[in-house]
């Protein structure tokens, strides 16, 4: 019997320190620029009091840290399977702000990994949450991705 099991663990061996940097990356890619974000005297009158990351960066990043060298592609690899597609991401929340300086970090686990319709695919279904450096979660959300059977 394999190793993927729903609650299996998906370790995250690193933490990631978001500053202005990342934003103005985001900014650049993706023109995503409300005024919580990239306007500080905007942000002082909002209950955060300064500004805030915003979701799309918050999510990858964590997403990132639980991918971050090829830790699921290992895990799915110990099994026999590799990765065929990153299919879908579900019941996505921000749970808390994300401020410049924060640290994040990804507590993730499998959720199912089950077959298609398709002999050769299978659904591979994982739980994610990131936390900053105060230990509360500030995002979580459910990744599907379709997986293959190695040789």
């Amino acid at each position: 019997m394999g190793t993927i099991a729903a609650g299996t663990k998906i370790p995250c061996r690193v933490g990631r320190t978001l500053d202005k940097g990342d934003f103005s990356i985001l900014h650049q890619l993706t023109w995503f620029n409300m005024a919580v974000h990239s306007n500080a005297e905007y942000a002082r009158n909002t209950w955060f009091k300064e500004r805030s990351l915003a979701g799309p960066i918050i999510f990858t990043v964590v997403d990132g840290l639980i991918h971050h060298a090829d830790t699921i592609s290992e895990l799915l690899a110990r099994d026999g399977y590799e990765i065929y597609a990153y299919i879908g991401v579900d019941n996505m929340k921000i749970t808390s702000p994300v401020l410049f300086g924060d640290t994040l970090r990804a507590d993730a686990e499998v959720v199912d990994l089950r077959p298609t319709k398709n002999p050769e695919r299978f659904l591979f279904i994982y739980r994610n949450k990131g936390f900053n450096q105060r230990d509360q979660k500030v995002i979580e959300y459910q990744t599907t991705m379709m997986v293959t059977k190695i040789g």
